[in-house]
């Protein structure tokens, strides 16, 4: 399954960075024509796991849809009936004014004191059923809120840590990228990796594994500006995106990260292991001209370059060679 998530974002890379180069509108039939073509680049399996994974997305779309639907249509009976109801007994009422006008006998009176009343406890029973109804309505509408806003929340949201997934952050990306590119604005980009973290699972298990990751994510997330994103890109990976930032002041931002990081002890209170961590971060600058590949690229380049020299230290692409060339020693 990692594999299948993988392909799908290399592909929703390559489909945005396509767009993006090509000023096209990034509008979700455009990008899904894109996708489409790009998907023919990967092996029959990875395209038969995501047309199904595209047909379940679409029939609980369906699904939402209908709710939605059936909502808007009870709501309008309900007010239909309100309305018949209401000029019934208005139509009624107004017929027993007429009479009362001329009506010379006390006996007369009473019946028709008699008939108002029953008319009034009509418009009261009928007022209590459109009552229940409404209430039954706003219940209704209130679960639709909540499965939307699920669905909303699985499409951009990772499920283990809850920052932004690979999704949101690609789309972030170009959002950024548009900016540069339009008003010669800057943004730096931090890839954040934790050291030896296979060696974390295989020690205390996967349990405390996740549990590393998601306080990783929580300190994350504190430690950053209100206008900067943090995204889990997978694994152990997290990217944060820090706008209106230079390569110094974003080195800074890592420096911050990575010493407090080294000095910090997290504790799974489930298994009650504690565990020493330290991270490694590669830096990039986007400025105008680039592209979001590249830039992902050099800072991806500049992580292995940290890997490579030592671990727990940050490096930018300033630090890369002419040439900076990947090995397999990193982890």
């Amino acid at each position: 399954m990692e594999q299948f998530y993988i392909s799908v974002a290399r592909i929703a890379k390559k489909t945005l960075n396509h767009m993006v180069a090509h000023h096209t509108p990034l509008l979700p039939d455009l990008y899904s024509k894109y996708f489409y073509i790009f998907l023919d680049e990967v092996d029959e399996e990875i395209k038969e796991m995501i047309d199904a994974e595209n047909s379940r997305g679409q029939r609980e779309f369906k699904k939402q849809q209908e709710t939605t639907v059936s909502v808007i249509n009870a709501v309008s009976n309900i007010i239909n009936q309100l309305d018949n109801s209401t000029s019934a007994h208005n139509k009624s009422l107004e017929n027993h004014q007429h009479k009362l006008a001329g009506m010379q006998k006390v006996v007369d009176l009473v019946e028709l004191k008699k008939l108002i009343n029953e008319e009034i406890g009509k418009i009261r029973e009928s007022n209590v059923s459109l009552q229940h109804k409404l209430t039954e309505a706003q219940q209704t509408v209130k679960s639709l809120q909540s499965q939307l806003s699920q669905i909303t929340n699985l499409a951009t949201i990772d499920e283990l840590t809850g920052l932004y997934n690979r999704r949101a952050l690609f789309s972030r990306l170009v959002e950024e990228h548009s900016r540069v590119e339009r008003y010669e604005e800057i943004f730096s980009l931090l890839i954040i990796d934790i050291d030896d973290f296979k060696m974390i699972n295989d020690t205390y298990g996967h349990q405390a594994g996740d549990a590393i990751l998601r306080n990783l994510a929580k300190f994350l997330k504190g430690n950053l500006r209100t206008s900067d994103f943090i995204a889990r890109f997978g694994g152990e990976e997290f990217i944060a995106i820090l706008p209106a930032t230079n390569l110094e002041k974003a080195r800074k931002v890592g420096e911050k990260i990575r010493f407090m990081l080294a000095k910090k002890i997290f504790e799974d209170k489930k298994t009650q292991v504690k565990i020493k961590l330290t991270v490694s971060i590669g830096l990039s600058l986007c400025t105008r001209g680039d592209t979001v590949d590249d830039l992902i690229k050099r800072a991806d380049d500049a992580l292995y370059l940290a890997k490579n020299s030592g671990k727990n230290r940050i490096c930018s692409e300033q630090d890369l060679p002419t040439a900076a060339v990947k090995t397999d020693t990193a982890g």
